[in-house]
């Protein structure tokens, strides 16, 4: 009794020790580290609900402590695959580095349980996304792939400079990394190519500096909206639109748009595409919101009946005046002009 008793004990302490995430839960707020005003608590939940992350043997998620390699391959690669079976495991995080050797990708503990357990910094995060978005770029230019691509904004601002390479995740940050990489379109983990990628193939920053103030705004509140509540929606601009989409494929994927007046005395227009679909009709709420307009959440209704009867009609909302105009034979079209 006293030998099992004490194995169970070491298993356990081996667990803490070794940072592996080993008791599951079912909400954030399960995790007595976690209240719910914590800053990535929707994200921890988000996270958990996807099966990325579990906690401590003692019941805690350590949300402010370093996360070490094979806790961000684990996290990693759960938020976008299964992880393989292995039978005969000589660490806890065996099948993440297998998975990681048979990609390609570059990491620090794939001889060594030591590393395994060592901090990972940001810039080698970079370069684990960077070749599991099938691109061999290592230090800064792993760095300058994140920022131009928009897989990453940086840690102070979109700079490599400003991603602060050097520094560390803790366990929170990088939950909230992966999912910013799932928001952002990342969908398939790809294998790295052997050879390092020619420079000339690192792919132009987008440039939002010569979009109209009106557009850059409203792009960067539909950021923050699809990053809270969208799981899997991509906010992006097309000329001096500003459109949320999902998928990657086909018309269907466009389900909201913010369209700035092209012509003097034009009216600015918000757009559900999907208008079948609450998610498309809640969206052109948001969009409505981004834009300036004072509308409640219950003007979802109003669209609603918009696209389900199609009638137009006006509304006066605080100082703004909107005219909602379904498409006369297709009930996936509502347009919202913003007369001023």
């Amino acid at each position: 009794m006293f030998k099992k008793t004490f194995i169970i004990a070491i298993t356990l302490l081996c667990g803490v020790l070794s940072g592996a995430p080993l008791q599951p839960a079912e909400a954030a707020e399960a995790f007595p580290d976690v209240p719910s005003n914590h800053w990535a608590y929707s994200t921890i939940q988000w996270a958990i609900d996807n099966d990325v992350v579990n906690g401590y043997p003692d019941g805690t998620f350590r949300p402010s402590q370093n996360v070490s390699e094979a806790e961000f391959l684990v996290m990693f690669i759960r938020a976008f695959d299964e992880l393989p079976k292995v039978t005969k495991m000589t660490h806890w995080a065996d099948p993440a580095y297998l998975y990681a050797e048979e990609k390609n990708w570059p990491t620090m503990g794939a001889g060594s349980h030591e590393l395994r357990s060592k901090a990972i910094s940001r810039e080698q995060v970079a370069e684990i996304i960077a070749g599991a978005s099938g691109v061999n770029f290592l230090g800064t230019d792993a760095i300058q792939y994140l920022l131009n691509t928009e897989l990453s904004k940086g840690k102070v601002d979109a700079t490599i400079d400003g991603y602060k390479g050097a520094d560390f995740l803790t366990r929170a940050e990088a939950v909230q990394f992966i999912k910013n990489l799932k928001d952002k379109g990342l969908r398939e983990l790809q294998k790295r190519p052997e050879l390092p990628t020619p420079k000339n193939q690192m792919p132009k920053p987008k440039d939002d500096a010569n979009l109209p103030a009106k557009v850059r705004e409203v792009k960067a509140k539909m950021e923050e909206v699809v990053s809270e509540k969208y799981p899997g929606f991509i906010v992006s601009t097309v000329e001096d639109r500003v459109i949320v989409t999902k998928g990657t494929k086909g018309a269907d994927r466009l389900y909201a748009s913010f369209n700035i007046a092209t012509t003097k005395g034009g009216l600015d227009q918000v757009i559900a595409f999907r208008a079948t679909k609450d998610e498309s009709i809640k969206l052109a709420v948001e969009m409505l919101k981004a834009v300036g307009v004072p509308v409640k959440d219950d003007f979802f209704d109003t669209l609603k009946e918009a696209a389900q009867t199609g009638k137009e009609s006006e509304h006066k909302v605080g100082n703004r005046e909107l005219l909602v105009s379904p498409h006369p034979t297709n009930a996936n079209h509502i347009t919202i002009y913003i007369v001023k």
